[in-house]
């Protein structure tokens, strides 16, 4: 009697709980089993596993399917108000607008990564290249667990893109997301001081805020030759925040591409190292700064304490796979690393694996190309923006990153960036990603450099931007 009263409480709280939420992947499973005590909708969380069309609507209805596909019931699914707070993070702005628009659009004129391979076009540059251990890795592929670090010749691929000192036991390979989340959730403590760039990628300050830290901005200056950190900057921060933690450093930096010159990457290095603070370096661009002289030399080789995430989805074209890494000469910090994982993936996916150890063996081809497609479209973007020099302000960032942070200018300034950003996609179906998702007040947009079709998406927007002039 009592587990059946127990039960009965569950079934009344999931049909009257509007907080409760079932993984999204109940909604996708088809099921023999209908569900009748559950009288209300439940909402369910979005998943970039769902189709654009049910994870990115505000609600939309999911049928769960008998047993000979005839619907027995449904699910509400609801996305969460956009102010909501979840485990003491704000929304993921960028996420959040490309959730609204990355599948719905045709060009997606913001993208951060590289033209992206397919596994047809990776194998065959493999056997064209001579890789004859390829084609086999993949077919004798088993799908089982992996190691939890990672495989053992992806941790020393990784290694040997560093070279001395940097060995496959100072490298933990993770999805890029995580490798963010692993570190801030190990490394810091409520009222911890982190000092981060500003703008950026969200999640490199907001883990850490959401966990009570303390954060400091080291913001961009926009000045005659365009978008820059000042050293000077941040050594005033440093003195003003003689106990900081953490600095949080991006490097090419997301949005600008800005990149430090040998000098002051030295400088900011020799910041931490006299405070023995943590330098989180997020080097997921790292291959985009490889093809101008003189070579930058990772924070990994720089100091001890630096902890480097990279990875394979922006420059290598290869974000599906979700391979990244931490490399770390701080041994108890990768312990923490690893014991964190176990909570979190546990280990990588086998097909991403064994498709990353491929890529990495031809990581220079990969990169080249994303050289060649972003140099091109680097003189798409000043033509346009000289043909439309009262809407776009060209300033290039020497660095040749993968993304310019484009200001905003006449009608599109008075728009704001959001404003302007949502009339590109309703005007020409082109996504440009406003200033306002890195939570800065300077009205600007993120242009993506890497994607093939960049051109003949600029040709619409222009076409776009001379209609609304002949109005």
């Amino acid at each position: 009697q009592g587990k059946q009263a127990l039960l009965l409480l569950m079934r009344r709280f999931l049909a009257n709980s509007r907080r409760s939420a079932l993984p999204c992947c109940a909604s996708t499973i088809p099921s023999p089993f209908s569900v009748p005590s559950l009288s209300q909708p439940l909402p369910v969380a979005p998943c970039r596993s769902l189709p654009y069309q049910l994870r990115h609507l505000r609600s939309t209805t999911i049928p769960l399917q008998g047993a000979r596909g005839a619907s027995s019931s449904s699910i509400k699914m609801a996305a969460p108000s956009e102010e909501e707070v979840v485990g003491g993070v704000r929304p993921f702005l960028v996420e959040r607008f490309f959730a609204k628009h990355e599948f719905s659009s045709e060009y997606i004129l913001g993208a951060s990564d590289a033209e992206t391979w397919s596994v047809k076009e990776l194998l065959e540059l493999a056997a064209k290249e001579g890789d004859d251990k390829a084609a086999q890795e993949w077919e004798n592929m088993t799908l089982g667990y992996t190691e939890s670090a990672g495989h053992p010749e992806l941790r020393s691929a990784v290694a040997q893109l560093f070279g001395e000192p940097i060995k496959s036991d100072n490298v933990i390979c993770i999805v890029p997301e995580e490798g963010i989340f692993i570190t801030m959730s190990t490394l810091l403590k409520p009222d911890d001081v982190v000092i981060a760039m500003k703008p950026a990628y969200q999640s490199l300050y907001e883990i850490a805020r959401g966990k009570g830290c303390k954060i400091r901005n080291w913001e961009a200056q926009y000045r005659e030759n365009g978008w820059m950190f000042d050293v000077d900057d941040l050594e005033k921060i440093f003195k003003e925040e003689p106990s900081a933690k953490m600095l949080v450093a991006n490097f090419p930096h997301n949005p600008t591409s800005w990149m430090p010159s040998l000098e002051e990457h030295s400088r900011v290095v020799e910041l931490c190292r006299q405070r023995e603070m943590y330098l989180f370096s997020d080097e997921m661009y790292w291959g985009m700064a490889l093809q101008k002289e003189p070579l930058p030399k990772s924070s990994a080789l720089r100091y001890e304490k630096s902890i480097v995430l990279g990875g394979l989805s922006k420059p290598y074209g290869l974000p599906g796979l979700r391979i990244g890494w931490l490399v770390t000469r701080d041994n108890s910090a990768m312990a923490k690393f690893a014991q964190m994982k176990d909570y979190v993936t546990i280990c990588g996916s086998a097909p991403s694996e064994i498709l990353a150890l491929i890529g990495l063996r031809h990581g220079q081809k990969l990169i080249e190309r994303a050289w060649r497609v972003t140099n091109e479209n680097r003189q798409h973007l000043k033509e346009f923006c000289e043909e439309f020099s009262d809407v776009l302000e060209y300033k290039p960032e020497p660095s040749k990153g993968l993304t310019m942070f484009v200001v905003l200018k006449g009608w599109a300034a008075e728009m704001g960036s959001e404003g302007f950003a949502d009339w590109c996609v309703e005007a020409g179906s082109c996504v440009l990603v406003p200033s306002s998702c890195f939570e800065i007040s300077t009205p600007a947009v993120r242009v993506g450099l890497g994607r093939l079709n960049f051109k003949e998406g600029l040709a619409r927007l222009g076409d776009c931007f001379r209609k609304r002039a002949a109005k």
